[in-house]
């Protein structure tokens, strides 16, 4: 039986920007004006931003099909 992977739902700020578009900087503003809660919707591990994809659909909109 296959486990639920714990990472799923999970992306760099780097692969959701690819994936909605977006310039990097987008994500790193909405962080500072407190669009995201971090610990739910965010979590900094190092240098690296991690970010939820109900996060992401829920101020982004969510992805077409054909963009998965």
């Amino acid at each position: 039986m296959m486990k639920d992977n714990p990472f799923e739902g999970l992306m760099s700020f780097k692969e959701a920007t690819d994936l909605w578009g977006l310039n990097e900087s987008t994500l790193r503003k909405a962080v500072s004006y407190g669009k995201f809660e971090e610990g739910i919707d965010i979590k900094k591990f190092g240098k690296q931003w991690i970010i939820t994809l109900e996060a992401m659909e829920r101020e982004y909109g969510k992805l077409n099909d054909d963009q998965e």
